[in-house]
């Protein structure tokens, strides 16, 4: 405290009096004073800040990814940023609630949130969360990314593992990868898609690369230097190479013969496969460098920022930040959701909005060869397309054939009736199978599923999803391969089950072209 001796002010100057008089004032003020020698001690306590609690780092397929939580203040907060990839962004508050949104860079990304009060106390929180698949599955070769090394197993009958040759159980024994096998890669590998008989990866710098089958230029490589797999020419790549022209890769998806690729820009490119319009170019011309997705005249102002692709058989979706999900190519089994199914050869080469219904806002999109699953903000899943084996649902061992069974294909987007008391998380797909994934990381299958382990290549089509795995949870990521899984646990342990065909699962010599593995495998990984 200071304390400010009495003055007579008789025995000086009035304007000295009064000089002095203001500046005893303005020191009182200073120090907090006045009012009868009290005041308001200076405020030290810094906000509270807590974010929505996650499994472990977050695995996500969105380029935006949104942060929310709580903050508050003893006296009054003022702020709460997220410091992100040289991004720093100020969240919504809503009372003690906020939301921060920010674009994402492939692989690992950590972040910073910050809560200021009006005094200028500080209270952070850091974290991360990871962009892309970790794990992969194609038909039957698996790859994952372990303590940032790319390991691959399973067929490679087009080189799409990776390492340099082809093989397979029947002929090369000794060489044939039935377990992880680390992959010489010319970069630092972070998200990988799979499919099929070809693979990709996006670096670290965001620049993507491609091997294994390239029949289709589904490689994005140009069509010239290949090398002949199998007895078919000029078929495949057995080296890694880079797709040209494409920098700024923030995510990609695999689909049967052609490819998708997002920009940190929100610009999106196809190469590959395009009879059915496919790649989104406006055209039906295969292409085997990529092109980009045009949007019509009409649509380009509706459309938002691209935050999601995903590519199926011969169909292709994209989903903006506005929640709105886009669509083209093949619509023979109502691939589009537009209430109709269209001729088998039938072009739509520019995306067609998808009419999900009123009020639903789409935050995820996944799919299989001809069906598709979108995950609702309310975590209720819709789906729609080919239905013969359930892979939409309610078609399977208990409907089918019933007045109750869901037909083949489902024409528009249908909500799946177990996500009304499940809220779904994520969603995956691939061939004619479906799942979903919960907060608590258990994964339910429904649609074609191998139902008797080791005893024959019998399959149940499960009417809606079902706890087929129950001794497995934590699962932050899963690659849906076309008869069998890849999964990454929140400790980074691998997990793999379905068909063993040419060592898929990577559980060694001794787990090979078995039907069906339903107990997960957990593949060891080189130290």
């Amino acid at each position: 405290m200071i304390y400010i001796k009495s003055l007579n002010f008789r025995s000086l100057d009035s304007r000295v009096g009064l000089l002095a008089l203001s500046c005893a004032a303005a020191l009182l003020a200073a120090c907090g004073g006045g009012g009868g020698g009290g005041g308001e001690a200076k405020d030290t306590t810094p906000p509270t800040l807590e974010s929505a609690a996650t499994l472990g780092e977050p695995v996500v397929r969105q380029a935006r990814y949104t942060i929310s939580g709580s903050a508050s203040d003893d006296k009054a907060l003022a702020s709460v940023t997220l410091s992100l990839n040289g991004q720093t962004k100020a969240a919504t508050l809503d009372g003690t609630a906020f939301s921060v949104s920010a674009d994402l860079k492939a692989g690992r990304n950590s972040y910073t949130l910050v809560a200021r009060d009006a005094a200028g106390n500080e209270t952070s929180r850091s974290g991360s969360v990871y962009l892309g698949h970790r794990v992969a599955g194609g038909n039957s070769h698996s790859g994952a990314i372990v303590n940032g090394a790319l390991y691959t197993w399973g067929r490679n009958n087009f080189g799409q593992t990776g390492l340099g040759f082809t093989s397979a159980v029947a002929t090369d024994a000794a060489t044939h990868p039935v377990a992880p096998a680390r992959v010489a890669t010319p970069a630092a590998f972070v998200a990988l898609a799979f499919n099929q008989n070809h693979s990709l990866a996006i670096d670290a710098d965001g620049k993507l690369w491609s091997w294994g089958d390239d029949t289709d230029g589904q490689l994005g490589r140009g069509a010239g230097d290949r090398a002949s797999c199998g007895s078919s020419t000029n078929n495949c790549r057995l080296d890694i190479g880079q797709v040209a022209g494409l920098d700024g890769v923030v995510a990609v998806s695999a689909g049967y013969s052609h490819v998708l690729a997002l920009k940190s820009d929100g610009s999106v490119w196809g190469f590959g496969l395009n009879d059915l319009g496919q790649l989104g170019d406006g055209s039906s011309t295969n292409s085997a460098m990529p092109v980009q997705v045009v949007w019509a005249s009409a649509d380009s102002a509706v459309v938002g920022r691209i935050v999601q692709v995903s590519a199926a058989s011969a169909s292709s979706y994209a989903l903006d930040d506005k929640g709105q999900l886009w669509a083209w190519g093949r619509n023979q089994y109502a691939n589009l959701g537009l209430g109709s199914a269209s001729a088998a050869k039938a072009v739509q080469a520019t995306p067609v909005r998808v009419p999900m219904p009123e009020g639903v806002r789409t935050v995820s999109v996944a799919n299989g060869r001809d069906h598709v699953l979108a995950l609702a903000s309310d975590g209720k899943v819709y789906a729609w397309g080919l239905n013969a084996s359930s892979q939409v649902g309610f078609n399977g061992v208990v409907h089918k054939g019933q007045p109750t069974a869901w037909p083949s294909p489902v024409l528009s987007p249908t909500r799946l009736p177990w996500t009304d008391s499940h809220a779904a998380v994520e969603v995956y797909g691939n061939g004619n199978t479906s799942y979903l994934r919960l907060a608590d990381g258990k994964v339910y299958p429904w649609g074609m599923y191998g139902q008797n382990e080791g005893t024959g290549t019998v399959y149940a089509n499960l009417d809606e999803p079902e706890d087929k795995l129950s001794t497995l949870s934590q699962i932050v990521d899963l690659s849906v391969g076309a008869l069998h899984q890849v999964a990454l646990r929140a400790d980074g342990q691998v997990f793999t089950w379905g068909w063993s065909f040419e060592g898929s699962l990577g559980g060694g010599s001794s787990a090979i072209n078995t039907w069906m593995y339903n107990t997960p495998l957990n593949p060891q990984f080189p130290s």
